[in-house]
């Protein structure tokens, strides 16, 4: 899977090497597919890799749901699905899921900024709500922002995921809203098509913002002070956790869980440097 961001697809990039390179360290191969944001396609890619007679699928879902009948697909030859970094809804059709805490970077983010604003003030969410993923951060972030009562969410649109579409998307709410202290940027994406947004509106020493993935751009805008923080996912270890379960799988055994999460961190100035040296993507 890939994205129309270079961020997003960063993350799928980063994935799929480590993939690679875990499987053929174990004499296996890798055949990748690019459904490029079309849920029949990816479908369709399943179907084919299936006929192909390949011994385990892994799964990115473009829609948690639609992807349905290609995991239908799997199952009737046999095929164990693994899924990465996207849960999807039917949970009973996969053998695990392999995913980043997203709940847990949601929450990181709201910290943030209830930190940043002393405990009160007004935030505006840059939100992608078709996405599970998202769905999960945004349900840690309202969670953990309702314990600041003087916290208030006074604005929300969807933004696809994407800084050319989180751009107009923030424009919109400045107009709309005087009075925005913070923003939930659900990807970094999103973040940054809001920070350009805050920026040309000269607000930008007014507005915090926060994302969530961790890549390599997010870093240098927390360099420059323009972003308050990201709640960082680690890819390569996803990928290898995925490959772990995978030869279980294909061993004879059962994966360690239904669900398996990788835990965000939170990156800041205090930290930026360390992480970039190790693991931005």
């Amino acid at each position: 899977r890939a994205d129309k961001d270079s961020l997003w697809e960063a993350i799928w990039i980063a994935e799929n090497d480590v993939l690679k390179e875990e499987i053929e360290k174990r004499g296996g191969e890798l055949v990748t597919y690019d459904a490029q944001l079309n849920l029949e396609t990816q479908i369709s890619q399943i179907e084919d890799a299936v006929a192909s007679g390949v011994d385990a699928v892994i799964v990115s879902p473009y829609d948690w749901k639609g992807i349905r009948p290609a995991l239908e697909s799997c199952n009737a030859k046999n095929i164990p699905v693994v899924v990465i970094d996207t849960k999807v809804f039917d949970s009973d059709l996969v053998e695990t899921q392999v995913v980043s805490d997203n709940e847990l970077g949601g929450k990181l983010c709201a910290e943030a900024i209830a930190e940043h604003l002393g405990g009160e003030g007004n935030v505006a969410i840059v939100d992608f709500s078709t996405n599970m993923a998202v769905q999960d951060r945004t349900k840690g972030f309202e969670e953990a922002l309702a314990e600041y009562p003087d916290i208030k969410i006074v604005a929300r649109q969807d933004a696809e995921g994407s800084v050319e579409s989180a751009l107009p998307v923030m424009e919109n709410m400045l107009q709309a809203n005087e009075n925005i202290d913070a923003v939930f940027g659900t990807n970094d994406p999103a973040a940054i098509g809001a920070i350009a947004a805050i920026e040309s509106a000269g607000k930008l020493d007014d507005i915090a913002v926060v994302g969530i993935d961790g890549a390599q751009d997010a870093c240098e805008l927390i360099k420059e002070g323009k972003l308050l923080g990201t709640a960082a996912q680690y890819p390569s270890l996803l990928a290898t956790e995925v490959v772990n379960q995978i030869y279980k799988i294909l061993d004879g055994e059962e994966p360690d869980d239904d669900i398996i999460y990788i835990e965000e961190q939170w990156v800041d100035a205090e930290n930026v440097e360390e992480y970039q040296e190790t693991n931005a993507y």
